[in-house]
């Protein structure tokens, strides 16, 4: 099976509804030429599939108040008994769009793995590890382990054309709705969210006898995004700017033996299995 084909066979797996079950498929199978998979808890799934059904359920509910008020002429003695169908209302739109936009990013991450896997087979790759550093914990959307170093990668899905500076707090979000209108809005910093856990997973290693350079990298998986930003010692990267292709050229300031990459992989395998 040809490489290409292999990459086609991953996208299918992780864009598929049953993940579960494929899933496994994914962690079992030793394929030849491709970076090794350690699969945490998506807890960015986990939040749409909870949001979306319980926005569904309060849809329904909606719709059969009504149903039983119009078609079955439920009489309703006073008007402030549709309160409690109005706050359904506004409830069921509201976890239906934050389920989608959830959903939106687990996307963006599933995309940024299909794209680290394409490293060698000597490369390992890790997805939704919670790392704690005094009392702090912060989930990475994708840390990488090989001969070039560790790698911090926060995935980012958004789309639009985004403006900021690497010191902001947020940057700004400018798009173009469906019914052309523009519109924009704030977004959180990935830069200092990634420098957050570079940070934490450097000081977490350390505490564990293993003194490593761990590197940040902010990667944007979606086609139809733009972004200026100023003053960043962080790279970022593009679906065009491959990543796989900037970790294996890079200019890394650590290279890491079998002995210390085998370190790292155990520790962060048993910090992903908590």
């Amino acid at each position: 099976m040809s490489k290409q084909n292999l990459v086609s066979w991953l996208k299918e797996i992780l864009y598929n509804k049953d993940n579960k079950a494929k899933d496994s498929r994914l962690e079992s199978k030793g394929v030849k030429g491709m970076a090794q998979f350690y699969k945490g808890r998506n807890n960015l799934s986990r939040k749409a599939t909870r949001s979306l059904i319980a926005g569904i359920l309060m849809l329904v509910l909606v719709v059969l108040s009504f149903y039983l008020m119009f078609v079955h002429k439920l009489q309703v003695d006073s008007w402030y008994y549709l309160t409690p169908l109005i706050l359904f209302i506004v409830l069921s739109s509201y976890y239906i769009r934050r389920g989608v936009i959830f959903r939106f990013g687990a996307k963006g991450e599933n995309m940024g793995l299909v794209e680290a896997l394409n490293l060698p087979d000597d490369y390992h790759v890790f997805t939704n590890v919670n790392i704690s550093y005094q009392n702090y914990s912060q989930e990475t959307d994708l840390i990488i382990v090989g001969m070039k170093g560790v790698y911090v990668v926060e995935v980012k899905n958004h789309n639009g054309h985004i403006v900021g500076d690497a010191q902001d707090a947020e940057w700004m979000q400018h798009k173009v709705g469906r019914g052309g209108g523009k519109y924009s809005k704030k977004m959180s910093n990935p830069i200092k969210q990634v420098k957050g856990q570079v940070y934490k997973l450097s000081k977490f290693l350390k505490e564990q006898g293993i003194n490593v350079w761990v590197e940040g990298i902010v990667l944007f998986t979606n086609q139809a995004v733009h972004v200026k930003v100023h003053n960043s010692s962080v790279p970022i990267l593009f679906p065009d700017n491959r990543l796989h292709h900037y970790i294996l050229t890079c200019k890394n300031r650590q290279y890491l033996n079998k002995s210390l990459i085998h370190k790292v992989v155990e520790i962060l395998s048993s910090v992903q299995k908590k």
